[in-house]
């Protein structure tokens, strides 16, 4: 994971390499999002979900993409869903799974609302998951490509945060050792 500091969050979180910013001292954020690439019609059930690589052009050794996953001691604050081309029958829901309180994106007639999104509640009591988890998302009913000619997605975003690690001699300014004879 790499973390920008502040003053240097200029651009996005990159969720591909893991990048998080320290908004707060000694907590880190992070924000990810995975697709599920439709090429067809899409089945019911559970889409596997990957974090695309930043990899936008053909390439001897493109990077592969990654599974989608949040480590452990991750504190989730907000999660969202969304669709890019797709439709389905009735009143349809797609919702990020395999973590507690994902969100679900309810279709009125067929036609998918423009994204569903938490709100961030400081209220709330927030548990750290135990370990990894990889998230997914899952569609109630079948989910058909509007127009074949254009890209079709189901999009999930996770954001959450960690405490950051205890400060190591890097963080600090120590002086340098002197040798005896040296002037003070």
């Amino acid at each position: 994971m790499s973390v920008i500091y502040p003053g240097n969050y200029v651009t996005h979180l990159n969720a591909y390499k893991a990048q998080g910013v320290e908004a707060l001292p000694g907590v880190e954020f992070y924000r990810v999002i995975g697709v599920y690439n439709a090429t067809g019609t899409v089945s019911a059930g559970a889409l596997a979900l990957v974090v695309p690589s930043p990899d936008q052009r053909g390439d001897d050794k493109p990077r592969l993409d990654k599974t989608m996953s949040i480590p452990a001691g991750a504190k989730i604050y907000r999660t969202a869903v969304n669709v890019k081309n797709l439709s389905s029958t009735g009143s349809a829901t797609i919702q990020a799974t395999g973590i507690s309180g994902g969100q679900t994106l309810t279709a009125a007639s067929g036609t998918f609302p423009d994204g569903a999104a938490s709100a961030y509640d400081p209220s709330v009591q927030i548990t750290a998951l135990g370990s990894a988890t990889a998230v997914t998302a899952t569609a109630s009913a079948d989910l058909n490509i509007i127009d074949s000619g254009d890209t079709a997605a189901v999009i999930v975003e996770v954001c959450y945060f960690l405490d950051a690690p205890a400060p190591d001699a890097e963080d600090v300014h120590l002086g340098y050792k002197i040798e005896a004879g040296q002037s003070s």
